[in-house]
């Protein structure tokens, strides 16, 4: 996990330095968003697959694919090779994500799981940190090729642990090619593309458009032919028990607002601290951004010992006290009072990982182990569109990068904040 994180945040820093060696600057954007889109297209099948034939079979599968990725990014030539590398890596980052976060809630028992949780948030931290050091260092001493070299030698150094032991988690291998609902997935898969895909083009153009008719359309679509393959077969991706069961449907729903906050908070905090550091105060986009990043693994670190106060009542106090900061984030904006936002964005990201460390335990404790992965992969997915979306919203209620030069600037995006938290807190009451 910290390979594949390390990898997103090197590589954005190195890139510029990329593209001016081997061209393509006008397919930068696709260097990211080919990953993504990778990822997402795969999580719903392989997660279904994963909880047949065996977790630590498909975590390998993943690992094989980004390792193959890796090596591939450190021998392109062009752009549209590294774009192609980026793909096999999404595709294996998509089937490694959900598999991990499951395969911990079957090598744990209940209340080892939050502190298991709150080491991922560590592993991504640590890699937030590190990475802007470790892009420059590598891209302008050893070549920016070995971003990809050193990750490859993570990736093969993870393979040799997890190979290591050699007992296989119980698969269901009796289950034949026909009962399993591929079908469903890909085209589960397919709606999480449109669905994001949508997302990103409203944002990108301002409105609407023909492009997003289009995908509106394609949408609506897939909506409907997933809801009738999933009703009708025997063994869905998309179990109806776990819209049915109070805790999953509460948890996938905080999935997608935690998303949207988290994605969208960190988008446009490194521009407000920009704002702030013109103003004077000894503050920086990084600066800022790093406080609330800190909160938000100090609150997954923690997550797992406020779960224990009441398994079903902790998500509800967090989401409570996350609408409070996020009131008092916005009255600090709209009063200029710096030393106050400052800690109410602190105790915001704390809040923030706590939410998504109770969602994580609870949700995972709720299903068996044959239907964990799939649990896991649909609160990735929920997580990515909360993320499109979020930063859409956001970002929209900005009056434009260029034209922000006050705090105040930002009342609209953490008043929309603010009802975010609202609808999160409603979600866990009722």
């Amino acid at each position: 996990m910290f390979a594949i994180g390390v990898m997103q945040l090197i590589l954005a820093t190195a890139l510029p330095f990329i593209v001016t060696e081997i061209g393509g600057g006008e397919l930068y954007s696709w260097v990211f968003s080919g990953y993504m889109l990778a990822s997402i297209a795969v999580i719903p099948l392989c997660s279904k697959l994963a909880d047949i034939y065996g977790k630590r079979r498909f975590y390998l599968l993943g690992m094989v694919l980004f390792a193959l990725g890796s090596l591939y990014g450190g021998f392109a030539p062009n752009m549209p090779h590294l774009i192609g590398a980026r793909i096999v890596q999404g595709l294996g980052a998509g089937i490694i994500t959900p598999v991990a976060m499951a395969m911990v809630s079957d090598l744990f028992p209940p209340e080892k799981r939050g502190n298991m949780i709150g080491l991922f948030g560590f592993v991504q931290l640590l890699s937030n940190l590190l990475s802007p050091v470790l892009g420059s260092f590598i891209t302008k001493h050893l070549g920016w090729p070995w971003i990809f070299f050193l990750n490859l030698g993570m990736i093969i150094l993870s393979l040799f642990l997890v190979s290591l032991k050699k007992t296989e988690q119980e698969s269901r291998l009796g289950t034949k090619l026909k009962d399993i609902d591929i079908f469903g997935g890909l085209v589960f898969g397919g709606f999480s593309l449109l669905a994001v895909s949508l997302s990103n083009t409203v944002s990108d153009q301002g409105k609407l458009g023909w492009a997003g008719a289009g995908l509106l359309i394609a949408l609506s679509l897939a909506s409907v032919i997933l809801i009738r393959i999933e009703r009708k077969h025997e063994n869905p991706v998309i179990k109806m028990e776990f819209l049915r069961t109070p805790i999953l449907r509460r948890s996938l729903v905080s999935a997608l607002l935690t998303g949207a906050i988290m994605y969208g908070l960190v988008t446009i905090i490194p521009l407000l601290g920009a704002i702030l550091s013109r103003q004077g105060f000894n503050l920086d986009e990084s600066n800022t951004l790093l406080l609330f990043m800190l909160g938000l693994t100090c609150g997954l670190l923690t997550g797992s010992r406020i779960n224990r106060l009441r398994t079903g009542k902790a998500p509800k106090y967090l989401w409570l006290t996350l609408t409070c900061c996020s009131l008092l984030l916005l009255y600090s904006i709209i009063s200029v009072w710096t030393s106050a936002f400052l800690t109410f964005l602190v105790l915001s990201g704390l809040c923030t990982g706590g939410i998504m460390a109770t969602f994580l335990i609870n949700s995972q404790n709720a299903v068996s182990s044959e239907d964990r992965t799939v649990l896991s992969g649909l609160v990735q997915l929920s997580r990515y569109f909360g993320a499109s979306v979020g930063v859409t919203l956001l970002t929209g209620m900005l009056p434009g990068v260029t034209s922000i030069s006050r705090i105040e600037d930002f009342s609209g995006a953490f008043g929309l904040v603010v009802a975010l938290c609202v609808m999160g807190t409603l979600n866990e009451m009722f």
